[in-house]
């Protein structure tokens, strides 16, 4: 069998997701150096397509590239963190409403088996399988809200938000609480009970920026 031979303008955009999600998953930390060669090895592409790739992630706010030293996943001061935090709230707590008006019983079965993926990855001791099932909990609510826009806008916020995540799942106690929230959110879907969907918003998200602030303070330099 003929082996595939890489196509820049078919091949080039999947290789950006894959990227992309990498460091949306925490395979690599923020400030970790992105080597062009390992890369180009492991994903089994030029280093002139990676280093193409680093490029189109800079502009999207994951990669920093720093002159003579090469590209590195983005980190973000307190002040980036606060200030994605109060955009994501607010977009947050739209979107819940909008899905909580379109909500219907097939939506809670699927965010349920969603939950229990990541319940079943937290047992596995996969990190990787946990954060991507909790970015396809919120991708469906967001799906769910049915503003195409809105989506949009959520995915690209929502993307800076890794850095959080990062450090946020780390700590034992998280899974237990996310999944916790996750019931409540479904059954607040349910009921339409959009009080309790706000008070929700904002506990879920400020969990992790609490914890990767703390991070900020208190690590060496």
């Amino acid at each position: 069998m003929e082996k595939h031979k890489p196509n820049y303008k078919q091949d080039f955009p999947e290789l950006i997701r894959k990227l992309e999600n990498m460091i949306i998953i925490g395979a690599f930390m923020p400030k970790e150096r992105l080597i062009e060669a390992d890369l180009a090895q492991k994903l089994s592409v030029s280093r002139a397509w990676i280093r193409d790739a680093l490029k189109i992630l800079e502009t999207k706010g994951l990669v920093k590239v720093v002159p003579y030293r090469g590209a590195m996943v983005a980190d973000l001061s307190e002040q980036e963190v606060n200030e994605i935090f109060e955009v994501r709230l607010a977009l947050e707590k739209l979107c819940n409403k909008l899905a909580a008006d379109n909500f219907q019983p097939e939506h809670a079965i699927k965010l349920k088996n969603l939950s229990m993926e990541i319940e079943k990855a937290y047992h596995e001791n996969r990190f990787d399988m946990m954060i991507s099932a909790n970015t396809d909990f919120h991708n469906l609510i967001s799906e769910i809200s049915k503003n195409a826009y809105l989506i949009e806008i959520l995915k690209q916020v929502r993307s800076r938000y890794y850095i959080f995540n990062t450090f946020a799942w780390s700590h034992p106690e998280t899974v237990v609480k996310i999944l916790s929230e996750h019931s409540q959110l479904i059954e607040s879907f349910e009921n339409k009970d959009y009080e309790r969907l706000e008070e929700l918003s904002e506990s879920h998200i400020k969990y992790s920026k609490d914890i990767y602030i703390n991070h900020l303070r208190t690590r060496k330099f």
